[in-house]
């Protein structure tokens, strides 16, 4: 197998286009401290990002029962929909411990979403494979030969070039689903590792619902994969996904205010200010509104004397020269 034919991709302006807007989403996303998700949408995320990825591969289950399959440790025995959705959510806990450019972990991710469901979970499969895209006949046959060196030179392929993550992401989520290393769960993997790698440089990629937007347009996504396919070049498929990253910062951007209450505005701004400096720093109203610059004196003032009065803040002073210090917060 030719990795190098796998990962060739023609640049176009709507790729450099797309690239030039996302970032500035990216920039404003780091501005507005967005990163993370208000502690009451974490759950609704995760739901949304599980039910889209098992739905574009046929998968029945709503939303809803999705959500609530998070934590049910009885899912194995309430039939293989509800144990896909299970796994899925326990794959993407794994995430931010996985390493995206080793065949180990990639082999790890794939046991814990097949657990149950594939017999071969966790292992490349020995033989080869019909390859579809939507039609009903075969576009090709992949072969299993030479497998997991193809995977190998693949994630050292995502690992060491040098153009931009976003664009490496798209090539590898193309090539995993191109070679199909597994018998099956091959299209979720391969979602899921392209979010391993684009949280490596941007957090937010931790919750971002992409596999929503890709649901939403469902039928271009695999046109534009037998398009890739075809051709032997995945710049189309590229365009397609940067299109629904796009879309989905885009939403998360529209809202004014994300953390919905006070309580999460105040953690939030300890979280940071602890991970930037290490230790307990004091700190002014002015220091809080310039960490959530949309706010509005009162709003700010507000949110201050409810962390006062919950215990998370002590105050020295009064007046403007009243000055906030807070233990250590957790999430």
């Amino acid at each position: 197998m030719d990795v190098a034919s796998i990962t060739y991709y023609s640049i176009s302006p709507r790729i450099l286009g797309l690239l030039g807007r996302i970032h500035e989403q990216l920039g404003q996303v780091e501005a507005r401290h967005l990163e993370l998700p208000p502690a009451d949408m974490g759950k609704a995320y995760r739901a949304s990002i599980v039910h889209a990825t098992l739905a574009i591969e046929g998968g029945q289950l709503a939303p809803l029962p999705v959500a609530a399959l998070a934590e049910d440790h009885t899912a194995s025995t309430q039939g293989p929909a509800a144990l896909e959705a299970l796994n899925t959510h326990r794959s993407y806990d794994l995430l931010a411990s996985l390493d995206p450019f080793t065949d180990h972990d990639l082999r790890h991710a794939h046991g814990v979403l097949m657990h149950g469901l594939a017999v071969d979970a966790g292992h490349y499969r020995s033989g080869p494979m019909e390859v579809f895209y939507g039609d009903p006949q075969p576009l090709r046959t992949a072969s299993a030969k030479g497998l997991p060196v193809a995977v190998q030179e693949l994630l050292r392929y995502a690992e060491e070039d040098d153009f931009p993550p976003l664009i490496i992401s798209c090539v590898l989520h193309f090539g995993l689903i191109y070679l199909r290393p597994f018998s099956a769960g091959n299209g979720r993997l391969a979602r899921l590792w392209q979010r391993a790698l684009l949280m490596r440089h941007w957090p937010v990629f931790a919750y971002l619902p992409t596999e929503a937007f890709i649901h939403r347009r469902e039928p271009a996504y695999h046109a534009a994969l037998d398009y890739a396919d075809r051709r032997g070049d995945c710049g189309g498929f590229i365009v397609y996904l940067l299109e629904r990253i796009e879309e989905a910062l885009e939403e998360l951007l529209a809202a004014r205010d994300p953390v919905s209450n006070s309580h999460d505005r105040i953690t939030s701004f300890l979280l940071q200010r602890q991970h930037g400096t290490g230790k307990e720093q004091p700190f002014r109203r002015k220091d809080y509104m310039d960490f959530h610059p949309w706010l509005s004196t009162a709003t700010a003032t507000r949110d201050l004397k409810v962390a006062l009065s919950a215990g998370l803040l002590g105050a020295e002073g009064s007046g403007r020269s009243v000055r906030y210090s807070s233990a250590v917060v957790k999430r």
